[in-house]
């Protein structure tokens, strides 16, 4: 189909003509021509006009500008919807996360985007969400395995030496992640395994990343992870398999996925879950932080020791110095006690030899008077045996 100005405008005009040339074809348009088209075939089409339009809600916010927004999901097809901030009010208390709408509204198609929109009217709940409905039956399912279990978590290393990721590798979760640690602790090695994280083949590429990092003996530590997306994106985070997988880790593993208020099971299985990507970090300690607990604590062991070695010193020279005292005097008290019993015997020697010598005395004279008489009887035989022998 050929294009045709609607302005009149000869410069646009020019560069059609120009460009039909040089193409060698009278059927060329500009993206802007094309969406309005499609603008024009979908907004004035019956054959999508319908009362109500069926999904699960997901994604709901509210834009800066007061507006609603959520995707009506239904398996692996979404459309955007938009609540005029006049109608939010009357309509939010009938929008909640996961539960079956129907949704009544105008389709409409944003050329500037190439997007198609529903321009919502009305809202009525109609029961639960079947995604949300699955996600119960798999919570149901994990914990009656005992996955969820407190008692079925590791701890996690205090300081692991090398660390891996399993995320995009192309990703700003990558790089948050990663900078994150480091600032944490510039010294720690990471491995990061790529992988889909969302998609069809998210949950196979998902599980050979979980397992690859798992079979590694230097990994200490594992850490699973995507930023921030659509609700039906993070969907492959509930899946069982997945969970089975990070319940059956050996090694110690980390999920952070999304921002703060998305929770997944794959987040509830794991040993510990962070809120998001940059929050990985907090799985490590900061280095500074030991550095100055390690002075801290250097500080305190030299003290410490300084105190002990002193103590034990004092209480060595006490010791000696009362061991000392109690030799010396038992000693003094020995040899006081061995003078006392020597002066005693020797004193009680005298006194026996005193009175022996009183008792030997009379003796003594009695003797030395007989022998004198025996000398002078003696004396006078001798005599008298001289005067006889002479007279004979």
């Amino acid at each position: 189909m050929g294009i045709e100005s609607g302005s009149g405008d000869t410069k646009e005009m020019n560069d059609h003509a120009s460009l039909r040339r040089e193409l060698g074809s009278e059927d060329i348009a500009f993206v802007n021509d094309i969406n309005t088209q499609i603008g024009d075939l979908v907004e004035g089409s019956p054959a999508i006009e319908h009362e109500y339009i069926l999904g699960d809600i997901s994604d709901y916010s509210i834009s800066s500008n007061g507006h609603g927004h959520f995707d009506l999901v239904h398996e692996d097809s979404s459309l955007h919807c938009v609540i005029f901030r006049s109608r939010v009010d009357k309509l939010q208390n009938d929008i909640e996360q996961g539960i079956l709408a129907a949704v009544s509204g105008d389709i409409s198609y944003y050329e500037s985007e190439g997007s198609v929109s529903i321009l919502v009217r009305d809202i009525i709940a109609v029961g639960q969400g079947i995604y949300q409905q699955t996600y119960q039956e798999n919570k149901q399912t994990l914990a009656e395995s005992g996955y969820l279990d407190e008692s079925a978590k590791q701890s996690l290393p205090y300081l692991p030496k090398h660390i891996g990721i399993a995320t995009s590798g192309d990703s700003d979760a990558r790089q948050d992640a990663v900078t994150s640690i480091h600032d944490q602790y510039p010294d720690i090695n990471i491995t990061v395994q790529d992988t889909s994280v969302q998609g069809n083949n998210a949950l196979v590429s998902l599980m050979d990343a979980i397992s690859s990092l798992d079979d590694n003996a230097r990994i200490k530590l594992i850490i699973l992870t995507r930023g921030g997306g659509a609700e039906k994106h993070l969907r492959v985070f509930n899946e069982i398999p997945l969970c089975r997988v990070i319940h059956e880790t050996t090694t110690p593993i980390v999920v952070g996925v999304g921002h703060e208020t998305d929770r997944t099971l794959a987040g509830a299985v794991a040993d510990t879950r962070v809120m998001t990507p940059t929050e990985v970090g907090k799985t490590v300690p900061e280095k500074d932080g030991l550095q100055e607990e390690l002075e801290r604590l250097s500080a305190d062991l030299n003290h410490a020791y300084t105190n002990t070695v002193k103590q034990a010193i004092e209480q060595k020279h006490d010791r000696l110095n009362s061991a000392y005292d109690r030799q010396v005097t038992d000693e003094l008290r020995s040899v006081s006690n061995r003078l006392n019993t020597a002066y005693e015997t020797v004193k009680q020697q005298k006194a026996h030899e005193r009175e022996r010598a009183k008792m030997i005395k009379p003796y003594e004279r009695t003797i030395q008077r007989q022998r004198l008489i025996i000398g002078v009887l003696s004396i006078l035989l001798v005599v008298a045996i001289i005067l006889i022998t002479g007279n004979i």
